[in-house]
C-alpha cells in the first residue's frame, strides 16, 4: 500500500501586519532627523528656550512671591540672563583673541622640540625629518583657535535667538496646565500635567547641579593653573566650567589646552611639571564627575551610560556643539515620557540606569 510522502516544511511567511510598523517606524525617525538638521535654526532655538522656560520660571516665580509684579519679575530675569550671555561672549571672545595673539611664542616652542625629536631620528627607523616636516605642516594652531572661536560665536547667536522665543515662551508657561486641563478633560490631561511638571522638575534638576559643579570645576582649573604658572590660566577655567556641561568628553576636552600650553610654554615645559598638572587636573575631574556631580543629581536623571553616550553622538551629529550641550536633557526628556507611557514603559527601563 503506497504511503503519501510527508510534505516539506515551509518556512513561516512573515506577517505584513508585523513588516508594516517598523517600516513606518523607520520611515518617521528617518524624517524627523532630517527635518532635525534642515530645520535647525528653528527647532535649536525653540528646544533652548523650553529648557530656559524650565530653568528662568523658578527665579520669575521667587521674585512674584517677593511681591513683584509677574511682568517686572520677567524683565529682570530676562535682562539678567541676557547680561549673562552677552558677558559671557565677550569675555569668551577677548580670551581665545589673546590666546591667538599668543601663538607665536608657542610656535617656536613646538618648533624647538621637533627639532630635538629630529636629533634623535637616527634611532628611529619610522620617523624622519620628512615625516615630521608633513605633519607639523599640518597643524595650524591658530586655525584650531579660530574654528573653536567661531563654535562659540555660533553658540552665542543660537543663545540670542533663545532669548527671543523665550520672550514669548515664559509668560505663556504658567497658564500652560490649564490649557491642558481645557483640551483634554479627560484623563489624558492629568497625565499630561503630571508630564510637564516631571519634565520641567528633572531639567531645573539637571541644569542646576550642572552649572553648580561647573563653577566648581571651572574654580578648580582655574587655581590649578594660576598655582603651576599656566599662560591664561583664568580662561582655562571658563573653557572647563563651559565644556563640564558636555558629558563624558567634556572633562577631556577642558584637560588638554591647558595641558599643551604648559608643554610649549618655555618656562614651563619640563616633563615632571607637565605630568603634575596633568595629574591635578584630572583629579578635579573625577572627583567633581563621579563624587560631586552623582551627589548632587542623585535620581534626576537616572539615564544609562550608554544611553547618555547615545545621545551624546546622536544630538552632536544633529545639531553640533549646542547638541552636546542639550544631549543629556533631552534624553532625560525622553525617558520621563517612556516612563508615563504604558506602551512605552520598557523603553523607559532601557533606557533607565
Amino acid at each position: 500500500m503506497l504511503k503519501a510522502s510527508p510534505r516539506p516544511l515551509r518556512p513561516a511567511a512573515s506577517s505584513p501586519g508585523r513588516v508594516l510598523p517598523v517600516f513606518l517606524f523607520l520611515a518617521v525617525a528617518l524624517m524627523i532627523g532630517w527635518l532635525l538638521v534642515a530645520l535647525k535654526f528653528i527647532f535649536l532655538p525653540m528646544t533652548l528656550a523650553l529648557f530656559g522656560t524650565f530653568l528662568l520660571n523658578p527665579p520669575v516665580e521667587w521674585l512674584q512671591r517677593r511681591g513683584l509684579p509677574r511682568t517686572v519679575s520677567l524683565i529682570l530675569v530676562m535682562a539678567l540672563a541676557l547680561a549673562a550671555v552677552w558677558l559671557g561672549g565677550r569675555y569668551i571672545s577677548a580670551s581665545f583673541m589673546a590666546f591667538r595673539d599668543g601663538f607665536p611664542r608657542y610656535e617656536e616652542r613646538l618648533e624647538s622640540l621637533v627639532g630635538q625629536v629630529r636629533a634623535g631620528t637616527d634611532q628611529f627607523s619610522f620617523l624622519t625629518a620628512d615625516h615630521l616636516r608633513s605633519a607639523v605642516s599640518q597643524i595650524s594652531l591658530s586655525g584650531l583657535v579660530g574654528n573653536t572661536l567661531n563654535s562659540f560665536v555660533s553658540v552665542i547667536g543660537y543663545l540670542a535667538i533663545t532669548l527671543i522665543f523665550l520672550l514669548y515662551f515664559l509668560p505663556d508657561f504658567p497658564s500652560l496646565p490649564d490649557r491642558i486641563k481645557r483640551s483634554f478633560p479627560d484623563k489624558r490631561g492629568s497625565l499630561l500635567r503630571r508630564a510637564v511638571k516631571g519634565i520641567g522638575q528633572k531639567v531645573q534638576n539637571y541644569i542646576w547641579a550642572k552649572t553648580l559643579t561647573s563653577l566648581v570645576t571651572g574654580l578648580g582649573v582655574g587655581l590649578i593653573c594660576l598655582f603651576f604658572g599656566v599662560d591664561f590660566a583664568v580662561t582655562w577655567g571658563v573653557f572647563a566650567a563651559l565644556l563640564n556641561f558636555v558629558p563624558t568628553i567634556g572633562a577631556l576636552l577642558s584637560v588638554i589646552p591647558p595641558v599643551l600650553v604648559c608643554a610649549l610654554q618655555p618656562d614651563l615645559g619640563q616633563l615632571a611639571t607637565v605630568l603634575w598638572l596633568t595629574g591635578c587636573l584630572a583629579a578635579v575631574m573625577i572627583l567633581t564627575g563621579n563624587v560631586l556631580e552623582p551627589m548632587m543629581l542623585g535620581q534626576s536623571v537616572n539615564l544609562s551610560p550608554t544611553a547618555s553616550l547615545v545621545a551624546l553622538f546622536l544630538w552632536g551629529w544633529l545639531w553640533g556643539t549646542v547638541g552636546l550641550l542639550i544631549a543629556v536633557p533631552a534624553m532625560a526628556m525622553v525617558k520621563f515620557t517612556c516612563d508615563n507611557v504604558d506602551s512605552l514603559k520598557p523603553v523607559g527601563a532601557m533606557l533607565g540606569n
